[in-house]
């Protein structure tokens, strides 16, 4: 609706129009304004969506710039790396990721399209990091279904070897660890450690509230080393269930002599072979809390070997795999490589202390005939050499 401002500016100033014809001419009016507001306010809209379009437009090319940069990544950068750089990258020394490579070189399997070279190197960057397959992809040059399919391969292999880098230790290494133990430690006659780790596994995506649990049990010796694995059905939580699914539970006698043994916290039961601190509703003796004392002292070994693993590998601080099968090639292929890398590095933690002593003590077996004999024989031994 168009109207003259001169007419309707008469109308406003005529007595004589009649009130009606005044509420007509006003509403013409406002329209007319609205309809030209209306009209700027589309231009404005529409000046704005071309720019909002031309930014997002600059923006795609950007990323795919920064994109078609990064597929070089490995090739520009990784092969460049310092020694620092691995440590930092891979938390493990560019030596000992090429003495890996070696290893498997000769037993790699599958697609041979990306050098084994290249594939270790993403297969280790998941493994020692939070990164994604997808974001892993981008860096690397590759599909999220490629970098997944070269992860688990690696990993596959890498737990084939597992018996040549986890295995129980012969008696002449059963008597160094004894010595060293007994040396620093002032415990009797102990050949390792056990406990278990709790790991969270499951989807993010599918699991919104608590995730799921799975237990690692390791036994470890004073190197930290893993002498012994096993990996829990996902949601066991009880140690001694998951020990008793072990094989380690039915071969333990076989593993070590009648005088040696493991230690390992109350949630395991007391046997000849792995002893446990003293447990009572009603107060602990003198002697008797003194063996516990120097008994969690020693034992802290396995805390920390599982303290090193997850810092290591982060990828192991949240699992996000719902399958058991997939959960346990990543876990035991992370403790396979946990030994891997105290082989060739040694490990930082432990302090290397001159052997002061290697007695042992003989258990007589007409004394000592039960689990619970021979801890208040190991606890009489330990309060004795305290109190000289």
């Amino acid at each position: 609706m168009n109207f003259d401002k001169d007419f309707i500016m008469e109308l406003f100033l005529d007595d004589t129009v009649s009130t009606l014809n005044k509420v007509v001419v006003a509403v013409a009016n406002v329209v007319n304004e609205n309809n030209e507001n209306t009209s700027c306010f589309d231009e404005l809209v529409i000046k704005e969506q071309s720019t909002q379009m031309m930014q997002d437009h600059i923006q795609n090319v950007k990323k795919k710039s920064e994109v078609t940069d990064v597929k070089a990544y490995f090739e520009n950068f990784v092969v460049k790396f310092t020694e620092q750089d691995y440590i930092e990258k891979y938390q493990m020394k560019k030596t000992t990721v090429q003495a890996l490579i070696n290893s498997l070189m000769e037993i790699q399997s599958g697609c041979t399209n990306v050098p084994l070279e290249k594939k270790v190197h993403i297969f280790l960057w998941i493994l020692t990091s939070d990164y994604s397959f997808s974001e892993t992809g981008v860096l690397f040059g590759l599909h999220k279904s490629s970098i997944s399919y070269i992860f688990y391969e690696i990993a596959t292999i890498v737990t084939e070897q597992r018996y040549n880098y986890i295995n129980w230790p012969c008696l002449k290494e059963q008597h160094m660890t004894r010595v060293k133990i007994n040396s620093r430690h002032k415990f009797p006659n102990c050949v390792g450690f056990i406990d278990a780790c709790r790991l969270k596994v499951g989807s993010t995506r599918t699991r919104k509230n608590v995730p799921e649990t799975i237990l690692l049990q390791a036994v470890c010796d004073e190197s930290l080393s893993f002498l012994d694995v096993h990996i829990g059905k996902i949601g066991d939580t009880r140690k001694s269930r998951v020990f008793r699914q072990s094989q380690l539970s039915k071969e333990l006698k076989n593993f070590i002599d009648f005088e040696n043994h493991i230690l390992g916290d109350s949630n395991y039961r007391l046997r000849k072979n792995l002893i446990t601190p003293f447990t009572s509703e009603e107060l602990l003796t003198t002697e008797e809390i003194k063996f516990n004392e120097v008994h969690w002292k020693a034992r802290s070994y396995i805390g920390h070997a599982f303290e090193l693993l997850k810092d290591r590998f982060k990828k192991l601080n949240h699992l996000d795999v719902n399958k058991q099968e997939s959960n346990n090639t990543i876990i035991l292929a992370a403790c396979v490589l946990h030994n891997f890398v105290i082989l060739h590095e040694g490990c930082s933690q432990i302090k290397h202390e001159p052997v002061i002593c290697d007695d042992h003590i003989i258990v007589d077996r007409e004394i000592v005939t039960t689990a619970v004999e021979k801890r208040q024989y190991l606890c009489n031994y330990i309060n004795y050499l305290d109190s000289n």
